[in-house]
């Protein structure tokens, strides 16, 4: 979870450059997710902490179409803003995440585990 923090800039609450609006219109149009139910806010109501309580709460084939979603905007993101990179080996970081993922592999589970019980 520290590198998705990073990735999508969530260490002070938020996520990217969204407004809880925007928020909530790219979950319920990209993912078809209500990311305002309140299952979501079990862990708090900061969009950080609703994107981190949605990744623990969904099955893995979910979690990876979402980290995709939230991958291709925040490159969208970067291109339209200039922004340059700042996360050592991004994206080849996130491809190797998303293929455990993928794979099921004991690494995701133990460390989903873990951030879940934080």
């Amino acid at each position: 979870m520290t590198f998705l923090d990073e990735l999508f800039d969530m260490t002070d609450g938020y996520v990217l450059d969204f407004t809880d609006k925007t928020f909530a219109q790219f979950f319920a149009e990209e993912l078809h997710v209500d990311i305002e139910d309140p299952r979501y806010f079990k862990n708090g109501t900061s969009k950080a902490k609703r994107t981190r309580c949605f990744l623990h709460t969904i099955d893995r084939k979910s979690a990876v179409r979402a980290l995709r979603a939230l991958w291709a905007y925040r490159k969208s993101y970067h291109d339209r803003m200039n922004v340059h990179e700042t996360v050592t080996s991004a994206e080849e970081r996130f491809l190797t995440l998303l293929d455990r993922m993928r794979a099921g592999s004991a690494a995701y589970s133990t460390a989903a585990r873990t951030s879940a019980a934080d």
